[in-house]
C-alpha cells in the first residue's frame, strides 16, 4: 500500500491554529525531562501522534485523545461559555522489551521481575511528573490536572506504561 505525505505547512498559516501542535511538542519535551532528571534512558523512538499507535519496538508516544471545552475534570453535563479553557486528555506511553515464553518453557520468575522493574520505574516516574504539566510557567500554576496510570498488557515481546493526563492547553 502506498504512503503519501501531506504537503508541508507553509508560513501563510495563523500562528494561533499550532496551538494544539505545540501543546503535543510541549508534553513530549516535558517527558524527556523528567526522565532525564531521574537519569533513566528513554527509548531512542519519541514521537507524538493521534488515536493508538502501534507498539512494534521500544518507543515512547504521547497520544491525542480527545480536546474539550471547559477546566480539567468538568463533568460536561452543563453548557460552558466559550471562553473557557480548552483541555486536551492525552496518553503517554513508555513502552520496553519484556521477557517473552520461549518455545514451552515459562520464563523464569527473576526474569519477569527484573523486566518488571523497568515498568515499575515507568510508572513512578510518570506518576511523579504530573507537576510538570499544571505549570506551564515559571510564574504561575494551572487548574491542574487528572493522571492516571495504567500498565499495558505484554504482546510481542512488548509491554507499554501508560499515563492518561486530563490537562489545560496553554
Amino acid at each position: 500500500m502506498p504512503t503519501s505525505t501531506p504537503p508541508p505547512l507553509d508560513g501563510s498559516i495563523v500562528e494561533d491554529a499550532f496551538n494544539l501542535s505545540n501543546f503535543m511538542d510541549g508534553v513530549l519535551d516535558r517527558v524527556r525531562q523528567v526522565y532525564a532528571s531521574y537519569n533513566v534512558p528513554l527509548p531512542a523512538r519519541q514521537y507524538w501522534t493521534f488515536g493508538e499507535p502501534a507498539y512494534d519496538c521500544e518507543q515512547v508516544v504521547v497520544s491525542f485523545i480527545n480536546l474539550y471545552l471547559g477546566p480539567p475534570g468538568d463533568e460536561a453535563n452543563r453548557p460552558v461559555k466559550c471562553n473557557q479553557p480548552r483541555t486536551a486528555v492525552v496518553r503517554i506511553s513508555v513502552v520496553r522489551q519484556t521477557v517473552v515464553q520461549q518455545g514451552t518453557k515459562a520464563p523464569k520468575a527473576q526474569d519477569i521481575e527484573d523486566s518488571a522493574r523497568w515498568q515499575a520505574l515507568d510508572a513512578w516516574i510518570l506518576i511523579e511528573s504530573n507537576q510538570l504539566f499544571d505549570n506551564w510557567d515559571e510564574f504561575a500554576n494551572g487548574p491542574g490536572v487528572i493522571a492516571t496510570i495504567t500498565a499495558g498488557t505484554a504482546s510481542g515481546g512488548y509491554q507499554e506504561v501508560s499515563m492518561q493526563l486530563t490537562i489545560t492547553v496553554p
